[in-house]
């Protein structure tokens, strides 16, 4: 089984338990046999796009969750960015005094590197004299 089938998979069973629907609902829903639809959820079969919709349909999300990881590591910068509007006030704050924290010690540390790429040169300057 490769990585996005597992994803697929993973993500099929997270949202349908995250919907607390049970296989039959979704497979009758999606006007499938519960078994069909329990073969789909291990990876038995490999469904057709028409399938999934139907099946993501039945799940209320969109045919794109089934292949976005849901771990935040794996998230683009923006996506993480999209997140943050979700938090609560709090958890806002915190993110903004941590990114705020992380730009600053970026500035000191290119200052740093400057400063000691001045003070090579000098030592050069000094050395070839």
């Amino acid at each position: 089984m490769t990585p996005t089938q597992q994803l697929m998979i993973d993500n099929l069973k997270f949202y349908r338990k995250e919907k607390r629907l049970t296989q039959a609902e979704v497979a009758k829903r999606s006007e499938m046999l519960a078994s069909t639809y329990s073969r789909l959820e291990t990876g038995q079969v490999s469904p057709q796009l028409q399938t999934l919709e139907r099946v993501c349909d039945a799940i209320g999300i969109a045919v794109v969750d089934l292949f976005l990881s849901r771990e935040v590591s794996d998230k683009s910068v923006v996506q993480k960015l999209e997140m943050i509007e979700g938090l609560s006030d709090y958890n806002k704050s915190v993110v903004e005094i941590l990114l705020d924290s992380v730009i600053e010690k970026d500035k000191l540390e290119k200052s740093q590197e400057v400063k000691m790429k001045k003070r090579l040169e000098e030592l050069d300057r000094v050395r070839n004299k």
